[in-house]
């Protein structure tokens, strides 16, 4: 029964992987071997951060994708220079130019020969640079997680195997999720000043000329309501506290993999955000105000506790607004 229990406990709980950083770049594998990296800035200077994102699917034919995204809005001619000689060129007509299969294939190994890439406009002035620093450690880390090196497909790492022989993606973890319904409970002074104080979060808002914001309460189905109670704000992170209630009574709520910001004490969430049309609750926490670190989390409750269904981090403060994600997994609604 140990055992058992053990091992149960052991599913339940999600264990998002980490964000490594090699050089000038930031890289992170998810459980499904989903490998993404961001571009950082070289220096302090972050006024126009670069923004390049390479990811690529596990698996045999595991898709290759690189994005490069202007430092300003810009439409037209465009071309991708490394070290001064260009590698690209055509006609931007989005936000980004987005390179996949064979030619993200030649520009990766374009990247791992250099030093810079440059987008430049037409006129050849520049819209965006950024080192590649770390790219080759970066892409090497990739071929390691998704069990690639020592094969054809590898981008580093290359070997004789064949493509065969790289392991598929492994399933998204399934959770059976509860659809939000019925009407949310209403909370009490009395009962709102029992759970500030079970939360540590009481007196908060005394003596600061502020009024204590409202508690919001969503209605989870099955007779139970998340009321979500007010503990503290900073210059751009809201923070609360979730509890379900019950039958007249509280409890702080469960989750299998608590909020990024919260390793201790009661779970934080950081503006925080329910959707009742999907039953997703989201928490976003900025390491600053530019929002280019951080981590985010999203949630589907399950009837006893809220499981994590995606999580994205960015540990470095170096301008770059693409989180990576390092947890993912799939819903099904009931």
């Amino acid at each position: 029964m140990l055992m058992l229990a053990l091992l149960a406990a052991a599913q339940a709980a999600a264990t998002p992987s980490e964000v490594k950083t090699f050089g000038d770049w930031a890289v992170a594998c998810d459980n499904l071997r989903f490998c993404e990296a961001a571009s950082l800035s070289a220096s302090d200077e972050i006024e126009n951060p670069p923004q390049i994102a390479i990811t690529r699917e596990a698996g045999p034919g595991g898709a290759l994708e690189i994005e490069v995204t202007p430092d300003a809005e810009y439409r037209g001619s465009y071309r991708l220079e490394i070290d001064g000689k260009s590698v690209s060129s055509g006609t931007l007509g989005g936000p980004s130019v987005i390179v996949r299969d064979a030619a993200a294939l030649q520009l990766a190994e374009a990247m791992l020969k250099g030093q810079a890439m440059t987008m430049r406009a037409g006129d050849g002035k520049p819209l965006s640079q950024a080192s590649l620093k770390g790219i080759s450690a970066t892409l090497r880390y990739f071929d390691a997680e998704q069990g690639r090196a020592g094969t054809v497909t590898a981008l580093v790492a290359k070997g004789p195997r064949p493509a065969v022989s790289v392991p598929a993606a492994p399933p998204a973890p399934r959770i059976a999720a509860i659809r939000p319904s019925g009407t949310a409970a209403s909370v009490s002074k009395a009962m709102r000043a029992a759970m500030e104080k079970a939360s540590d979060c009481d007196g908060l808002y005394e003596g600061t000329g502020v009024p204590a914001p409202d508690v919001e309460t969503y209605a989870l189905g099955g007779g139970k309501t998340l009321a979500l109670i007010p503990c503290g704000a900073g210059a751009y992170n809201y923070s609360t506290v979730p509890f379900i209630l019950s039958g007249g009574r509280f409890a702080l709520a469960k989750f299998d993999m608590r909020p990024g910001m919260s390793p201790d004490g009661p779970p934080m969430l950081v503006n925080v955000d329910w959707d009742p049309k999907l039953g997703l609750l989201a928490s976003f926490a900025k390491g600053r105000g530019i929002g280019d670190c951080g981590s985010s989390e999203q949630y589907v409750w399950d009837g006893t506790m809220f499981r994590l269904v995606e999580a994205r981090a960015m540990g470095e403060c170096r301008g770059s607004i693409n989180w990576l994600r390092v947890w993912r997994a799939e819903a099904d609604s009931r």
